[in-house]
């Protein structure tokens, strides 16, 4: 039974889509009454994702059941929209993460680098945050990265320094290292399409407005924003928040140790990488050899399956994954009726009116900003984007901005604007939270950082896909 409190969250949706939906005689005469019915649905559903009376599962589950009951939908349509390719695709990278966590290769790929370039705390910095690239590859949960293999590792090797929040002493190393990891986790959740989910899902909500990227697309253009983020981020943190040690002479030692007590590679984790080498190479080859991102990640899962380095069990206790599977197809699925009946077209055109003469760079240029700074609303990834992408997509489509500019900057905002504050995400409210940082530090170094990023993947990203033929 939902409780007084929760049936509140239900006002708003409700009241708005039931407000849309009785307006109907009053809409703008070029959208059908499916088109306008559907609208209000799809804003309605959208709000309560936003208030969440119930989970987003529930939520677009409960939409759907409307839209089909009301004749937008037939249930044949319904079906097979769960067999959304993009949906699987997310869904199949978080089984392959579950691979990488259990194997264990991700904790010694961590203890590798550390071991090799750990003599020194901004070198450490360095270290830790190319496991976060490798790592970010091939799972697509910045939270699966931060709490199940970063974090712990930081806070082990930082208490070994004799920096502890407990002791008063996290400012020695610790607090550098933690909100390290957290921005260069944003950097490399925008760098891969794989590396967060939010990237699949804005993507795949792209492919209902006929925009359609590559994996390989996403890598070429983020991969130089990409670099410059990984270089400059570290380097700015240990200036303007510098860790008291900077010689880490022990930490070589500690992580020689831990390797030794993985002892040898076992068979899941050559597995593991095997498996792993294999699908980042289709990821960049298949499309001229015919296998596309999703035929790639299940084929990756299907391997881990034969090889027993994942089971059923498994795939099963990834919650994630089949929640994000139904309502991303839900929503995916929404959002191409909208196309197909004509109301993104509409918007897109009448809005891009409005615009008419202004340069489309500045208009991509403000919507992303707009964007970025929204999230300061949003403590959710995944609502943000399903709520304000396609909108946000279909303005600068509308403006003159190409399709494939417009999608690819706007999907890298749904990463970067996690650098705002300590609700963003999962990573930031755990590591928010664990005496490392304080609030006020928190909130200032995100906003200084959050300006790093935008200067350098707006600025210096147009820069870079104008080089490589992109507009």
């Amino acid at each position: 039974m939902l409780d007084k409190f929760q049936w509140k969250k239900w006002i708003l949706p409700l009241a708005v889509g039931i407000i849309l939906w009785l307006v109907t005689p009053f809409k703008p005469a070029a959208i059908s009454v499916p088109a306008w019915h559907l609208f209000a649905i799809f804003i309605a559903t959208i709000i309560a994702c936003v208030t969440k009376p119930l989970p987003m599962m529930a939520t677009t589950l409960i939409a759907i059941t409307i839209a089909t009951v009301t004749g937008i939908f037939k249930m044949k349509e319904v079906a097979a929209g769960f067999g959304n390719p993009t949906a699987w695709m997310v869904a199949m990278c978080m089984f392959m993460a579950a691979g990488f966590i259990k194997s264990g290769l991700g904790k010694r790929i961590a203890y590798f680098f550390v071991k090799t370039f750990g003599k020194r705390t901004l070198g450490l910095a360095y270290a830790l945050s190319l496991v976060e690239t490798v790592l970010a590859i091939g799972i697509p949960s910045n939270n699966a990265r931060v709490n199940g293999i970063m974090y712990p590792i930081i806070d082990n090797l930082s208490k070994e320094m004799g920096s502890d929040p407990k002791k008063g002493t996290q400012r020695e190393m610790g607090s550098y290292l933690v909100f390290n990891e957290y921005e260069v986790n944003i950097v490399t959740s925008t760098m891969f399409l794989t590396g967060l989910a939010g990237n699949m899902v804005a993507l795949g909500i792209a492919k209902t407005q006929n925009v359609n990227t590559s994996w390989m697309q996403w890598f070429l253009a983020a991969i130089v924003p990409g670099i410059i983020s990984l270089i400059l981020v570290p380097f700015i943190l240990y200036k303007i928040y510098p860790p008291k040690i900077k010689e880490t002479p022990n930490a070589h030692a500690w992580a020689d140790k831990k390797l030794k007590s993985l002892g040898k590679m076992t068979a899941a984790e050559e597995i593991m990488l095997v498996v792993f080498v294999l699908a980042v190479a289709l990821w960049l080859v298949g499309p001229k050899i015919g296998i596309d991102a999703t035929e790639v990640s299940f084929i990756a899962v299907a391997l881990l399956l034969i090889t027993g380095v994942i089971n059923v069990k498994d795939m099963l206790n990834q919650s994630f994954a089949w929640n994000i599977l139904t309502w991303l197809s839900v929503i995916m699925l929404m959002s191409q009726k909208l196309m197909t009946l004509g109301f993104f077209p509409w918007f897109s055109e009448t809005l891009g009116s409005a615009l008419h003469g202004v340069s489309w760079i500045w208009v991509l240029v403000i919507l992303f900003l707009v964007y970025f700074y929204l999230h300061y609303l949003f403590p959710s990834v995944s609502t943000q984007i399903s709520a304000l992408y396609a909108g946000f997509l279909s303005v600068a489509i509308g403006a003159g901005v190409p399709p494939l500019m417009a999608a690819l900057m706007l999907a890298f905002d749904g990463s970067l604007y996690l650098s705002t504050s300590s609700y963003s995400a999962g990573p930031a409210a755990l590591l928010s939270s664990t005496g490392y940082v304080s609030n006020k530090d928190w909130w200032k170094l995100s906003a200084i950082i959050g300006i790093v990023l935008n200067i350098i993947w707006l600025g210096g990203g147009l820069l870079w896909t104008k080089i490589i033929g992109y507009w």
